[in-house]
């Protein structure tokens, strides 16, 4: 198996029995910082920040390589483990697993804190879960329980696997007490198998927590059950129910009601809840109310019944309310391209390009660079490439010169001289070469 070598000594000296001789960048760095390695570039808190920055414009590759680069400082382990976490999560949300486990393995030869190896096993656990390694993810959260229980995301996804394995009752053996959404999880496993009866009962002490959003997230579990019985007249008795608590649900719980109401054709109540939501977010302290998915939902549905200007005008009304507004023109855009109304969609990418306070992503570049491949107008493909990487150049450029900044001012606090240094301001100098198109990404200043 997989983490057979993994298990095969006692916990304390795993690290010692990885076989890491199958990976190569394990030998471009040695356990002892590089001479030629700048403080910026070994500190944990700026590999963090850049590792953060190249994920988000989609450069994995990168962000793994400069992810190794954090093991080299013993400074701030914990700091090292959320870099861990986040770019093995990255990869096993773009489906590449095998490099998701190549970089534990990594972090387990190399970390000398077990704090690390015990958080990056959290994502590697939901991997092995998507993967359908449901035993394998098993025996990797009872080895490392021993000593720090995984994440409750990786205790979610087991739960869920159990399930999904038709296993529910060990589900509820292990993972009965772990978060209020396990109960989600176990009662929409009872309801599909038709234990009305333990379904029941779990609501029944869910409701006890006071908890609305997860109450509301059950009820349409229960209103989708109920649907798909063609029993309409219960499901809209959950519906009714569950609209006591609307008024204490963040927008998570309210999407997922919509979701219900829409894909079982009760229109008119899901643009009465949509209705309602938009109003509530308005007021400054219901901001939770809703969010860029609550607004994708009715955009979605317009486009779906070929209501486009009706999906134009709950854009506008939604976008200004909406959380991660950037989501929200991301899905106008690509609905556009679907529907091959290119002149709209550049209109609007347009409008996003002229933000202040965000810029579009890899993934909407990416959308409108296929949609002019489609239509045969490569100069304005290639155009939208060199919108990409300056956009993308911009981002990475902000973001270091904020690290850099931090890791000026905290060596100026270390100093006992700083008096007689220049401020961080000023060493800052300009950025001459930032590269991230390939691994081996690097940020270089100089002083003017």
């Amino acid at each position: 198996m997989f983490f057979n070598r993994l298990f095969t000594v006692p916990i304390h000296h795993h690290r010692r029995f990885v076989n890491t001789s199958s990976l190569s960048y394990v030998k471009r760095f040695s356990s002892i910082p590089s001479p030629h390695m700048s403080k910026y570039e070994s500190d944990p808190s700026s590999i963090h920040s850049r590792v953060m920055t190249l994920i988000k414009l989609s450069n994995l590759d990168a962000a793994a390589e400069q992810a190794r680069l954090a093991v080299l400082s013993k400074r701030d382990p914990y700091l090292t483990a959320k870099t861990g976490v986040v770019i093995i999560d990255a990869m096993r949300k773009d489906r590449r697993y095998s490099d998701a486990y190549d970089l534990f393995h990594y972090y387990a030869a190399e970390c000398k804190s077990d704090l690390i190896t015990d958080l990056c096993s959290g994502p590697v656990i939901i991997a092995l879960c998507d993967e359908g390694k449901l035993d394998e993810a098993l025996e990797l959260y009872k080895h490392f329980l021993l000593r720090h229980r995984p994440s409750y995301r990786a205790q979610l996804a087991l739960a869920q696997g159990l399930v999904d394995a038709g296993r529910i009752d060990e589900a509820v053996d292990k993972f009965y007490c772990v978060d209020r959404s396990v109960y989600g999880i176990l009662i929409r496993g009872f309801l599909d198998v038709g234990n009305l009866e333990r379904a029941d009962k779990l609501f029944q002490e869910l409701k006890l927590s006071e908890d609305s959003n997860a109450v509301v997230q059950v009820s349409a579990m229960y209103m989708e059950h109920w649907f798909k019985q063609e029993m309409d007249e219960k499901a809209v008795e959950c519906y009714l129910s569950a609209k006591e608590e609307f008024s204490e649900i963040y927008a998570s719980a309210a999407n997922a009601v919509l979701k219900v109401l829409l894909r079982y054709g009760k229109k008119t109540e899901a643009w009465l809840l949509f209705g309602k939501m938009l109003e509530e977010s308005t007021e400054h302290w219901n901001r939770g109310k809703f969010d860029s998915e609550s607004c994708n939902i009715m955009v979605n549905e317009c486009f779906k019944l070929g209501k486009i200007s009706e999906a134009v005008e709950i854009f506008h009304k939604s976008v200004g309310t909406a959380s991660h507004p950037q989501l929200c023109y991301r899905n106008l855009i690509t609905k556009f391209c679907e529907k091959d109304l290119l002149s709209e969609a550049e209109q609007f990418f347009a409008e996003m390009c002229s933000k202040k306070f965000f810029l579009p992503d890899v993934p909407t570049y990416r959308t409108m660079m296929n949609a002019y491949v489609k239509k045969g107008r490569v100069s304005d493909a290639l155009k939208t490439v060199n919108q990409t990487l300056d956009a993308s150049l911009t981002y990475i450029a902000k973001t270091v010169i904020v690290v850099t900044q931090e890791v000026l001012e905290m060596d100026l606090s270390e100093s006992s001289c700083c008096t007689q240094l220049p401020s961080p301001s000023a060493q800052l100098g300009g950025l001459k070469q930032v590269d991230f198109d390939g691994p081996d990404v690097r940020f270089m200043y100089v002083n003017d």
